[in-house]
């Protein structure tokens, strides 16, 4: 029974070593080198930042746009400064009746100085008018003279003359206007004389439009005339505010 035994052994390591064999024909053989799979740390990958680009030059750096710019030529108003002051240096009335009612006005010290050259002795609201009415004629008549003057002016241009020339008959036209107003007083008709000193501030503003509106006779359309036409505008606004006081 042994001998039958160890042959038996015999046979079945044989197979065992035939098997081994060829087994080995088919595997990856030991010594080859595997691909080195990426450790679970290195997740997530690093991100690099995207390279950097230059700033962009914006139209009004750029070299062509700045040369373009020291081309282009400087526009100035050739035109004098003028300006027209009422109530700054001038006398003033102290009669408290008066005063009452200048205060009543959104523009009390205008009024007031406004009064004070043609000042009466009187302190009805009629004749607190009157004087109004004529301290607004003299400065619109000190308007047209500076019109004038600066329309002769050498280096004004052409258009701007024009509207020079324009402001001249609208303040004629105020004139007009407040003599109408003035000669409504006798007859206590109020509501003449607000319809008349209305329409001279129109004619002031009148003034105005023309340099404003289109086309413009000076680069920035601005009225060398605006600070004399609100002040006419603002005597004009006190004659109205004392209308409204009468009864």
């Amino acid at each position: 029974m042994e001998p039958k035994n160890n042959k038996t052994l015999l046979v079945f390591l044989l197979w065992c070593i035939t098997l081994f064999n060829y087994a080995r024909a088919f595997c990856v053989p030991c010594n080859q080198s595997h691909p080195k799979l990426p450790s679970f740390h290195s997740f997530p990958p690093k991100l690099q930042p995207p390279p950097s680009h230059p700033p962009q030059e914006t139209p009004d750096s750029s070299p062509e746009s700045l040369s373009l710019k020291s081309k282009l030529p400087t526009i100035k108003i050739s035109l004098p400064t003028v300006s027209l002051n009422v109530g700054k240096g001038v006398q003033t009335v102290s009669d408290p009746r008066i005063k009452s009612v200048c205060d009543k006005t959104d523009q009390p010290a205008l009024c007031l100085a406004c009064i004070a050259p043609f000042f009466n002795g009187k302190s009805d609201l009629l004749s607190v008018i009157e004087m109004l009415i004529k301290a607004g004629t003299k400065q619109t008549k000190r308007a047209i003279a500076t019109a004038a003057k600066m329309a002769k002016y050498p280096k004004s241009n052409p258009k701007t003359v024009s509207r020079l020339n324009d402001c001249m008959e609208s303040y004629d036209d105020a004139l007009g206007n407040m003599q109408e107003a003035i000669d409504a007083i006798p007859v206590k008709d109020v509501g003449t004389i607000s319809t008349m000193v209305s329409a001279a501030i129109s004619d002031y503003g009148t003034c105005d439009d023309g340099f404003t509106g289109q086309p413009n006779p000076i680069p920035e359309g601005v009225s060398p005339m605006t600070k004399i036409n609100k002040n006419l505008i603002n005597i004009a606004g006190i004659i109205l505010a004392v209308a409204n006081m009468i009864p």
